[in-house]
C-alpha cells in the first residue's frame, strides 16, 4: 500500500529535529511512501538535503508571529495534500498538523515528535508557553507523541500532555556515516596545525547559554594546569569570537582552545577527537552530536541533563551539570587512560550505538507508529 505523509515543521534550519526530519526521509521507501514537508517559516539550509530525499517542499513563509490569515493558508495547503498521515515537528508543527487536519475536514492520523525538554516553564518564550498549554489541551487527539528522550516525555506529561500516547523514539545516529578512522587524529591535528601528542578534546554546537560551553573551557583549563597536554576544538557557530574565546583568554589558554566555527564536514573530524564532552547544563533531550561521537569510536564525557547518562551507559563518563570540575575530573578519568585502552571504551560506544540508537531503528520505530495509525483508522469494528 502506498501512503502519503505531509510532515509539518517550523523551518529547515539546522537543528536537532530538523536534521533527525532529513535522516528520516533519506532512509523512507519511496515505493511505499511519498513525502512533503510543510514549513511554516521560509525554508532554510536544510531544504536541499530533504528535496534531495525526492520529498516535496512546501513552505507558508510565515513571519514569526502567527496571523489570522495564516491559519487559512496553512488549512489549504493540508486539504490540497491531502496525506494519509499528518506528522508534526517540534510544537508550532505538531500543533499546525493537528489545527490543519481538523480545520480542513481532513481528519487523517496525527503523529507528534517532540525534541526538547523542560526544566522550568518559565524559561520559555511567552508564545511558546502558549503553545505548549495549548499542545497539552490537543495532546489527546493524537495517534501518537514520539518523544526523543524519556526525560522529554515526563517533563511534558508533567504538564499535561497525555501519557497514554506516549513512545520514547532517541535520535538515531548513522553508522556507517559517523565510524571510526585510524588516520583521522593525524588529519585533524595538521589542519589545526597541533602537534602530534596532543589529546584533542572536542565539542560540537553552536553557542548556547544552556549548553554552558564556558565550563568545558575552565574544565579544559584546569586539566592544563595539572599538567595534562590538551587542545579543545570548539565547532560550530557563535565560538570564533563568542563567550569561548573570551573565557579562553582570560584564563589565559587562548592558544590551547581551537574555534574553526561552523564546518560542514563533522563526520570526517569526529573520529580525530580523543575524547567527545557535553557540557550543557539544562534543555538537553538526547544529543545528536554525542551520539556521533560515540558512534565514531569516541569515547564521551556527558552531563546528566536529559537521556545522556542512557546514551552514554558504561562507555563514558557521566558528570553533574554546571560543575566545572565535575566535568574536568570526568575527563581526567579519559584522558589518563592508554591509548589503547581509550580506543577500546571509544569501540564499546560506538556498539552501544549501533545496538540502540542507530538510524534504522530511529526510522523502523516510526514506521510501526505509522502502521499502527493507519491500522486503527481503517478498522472497522464488528457489528
Amino acid at each position: 500500500m502506498h501512503t502519503s505523509v505531509l510532515h509539518t515543521i517550523t523551518g529547515l534550519n539546522v537543528g536537532g529535529a530538523e536534521i533527525m526530519l532529513a535522516r528520516f526521509l533519506g532512509k523512507l521507501d519511496q515505493d511505499r511512501f511519498s513525502s512533503s514537508v510543510l514549513s511554516l517559516l521560509s525554508p532554510g539550509p536544510l531544504a536541499a538535503q530533504v528535496e534531495h530525499t525526492k520529498s516535496k517542499v512546501i513552505s507558508l513563509d510565515m513571519a514569526e508571529r502567527p496571523r489570522p490569515g495564516d491559519v487559512v493558508r496553512l488549512t489549504r495547503s493540508i486539504s490540497r495534500a491531502a496525506p494519509d498521515l499528518l506528522h508534526g515537528w517540534m510544537y508550532h508543527g505538531n500543533v499546525a498538523a493537528m489545527l490543519g487536519s481538523v480545520l480542513g475536514l481532513n481528519f487523517s492520523p496525527v503523529i507528534w515528535s517532540i525534541h526538547h525538554t523542560i526544566r522550568d516553564l518559565a524559561d520559555e518564550k511567552p508564545l511558546t508557553r502558549q503553545l505548549i498549554r495549548l499542545s497539552a489541551c490537543l495532546s489527546s487527539r493524537t495517534s501518537a507523541i514520539s518523544y526523543c528522550s524519556r526525560v522529554a516525555a515526563a517533563d511534558h506529561e508533567r504538564l499535561g500532555f497525555d501519557p497514554r500516547r506516549r513512545v520514547v523514539i532517541p535520535n538515531g545516529t548513522d553508522c556507517d556515516q559517523f565510524s571510526p578512522s585510524a588516520d583521522a587524529g593525524a588529519k585533524l591535528r595538521h589542519l589545526f596545525g597541533l602537534p602530534p601528542g596532543r589529546l584533542i578534546i572536542g565539542h560540537v554546537a553552536r553557542f548556547h547559554p544552556m549548553k554552558d560551553q564556558v565550563s568545558l573551557v575552565r574544565a579544559i583549563g584546569r586539566l592544563l594546569a595539572l599538567g595534562h597536554d590538551v587542545q579543545g576544538v570548539f565547532i560550530g557557530d557563535g565560538h570564533t569570537d563568542g563567550p569561548v574565546r573570551l573565557a579562553a583568554r582570560e584564563l589565559g589558554i587562548d592558544d590551547r582552545i581551537t574555534t574553526p566555527g561552523i564546518r560542514g564536514d563533522i563526520a570526517d573530524l569526529m573520529p580525530g577527537f580523543d575524547v567527545y564532552a557535553l557540557c550543557s547544563a539544562w534543555g538537553e533531550a538526547f544529543s545528536l552530536a554525542a551520539g556521533e561521537a560515540m558512534a565514531s569510536g569516541v569515547p564521551a564525557v556527558v552531563t546528566e541533563v536529559g537521556d545522556s547518562g542512557w546514551l552514554v551507559g558504561d562507555s563514558g563518563v557521566v558528570v553533574p551539570p554546571g560543575d566545572s570540575d565535575a566535568l574536568a575530573a570526568g575527563l581526567i578519568r579519559l584522558v589518563k587512560l592508554e591509548p589503547a585502552d581509550r580506543r577500546a571504551l571509544g569501540q564499546q560506544a560506538r556498539r552501544r550505538v549501533m545496538e540502540n540508537f542507530s538510524l534504522p531503528l530511529y526510522v523502523g520505530r516510526h514506521l510501526e507508529l505509522y502502521d499502527a495509525a493507519l491500522a486503527r483508522r481503517h478498522h472497522i469494528p464488528d457489528r
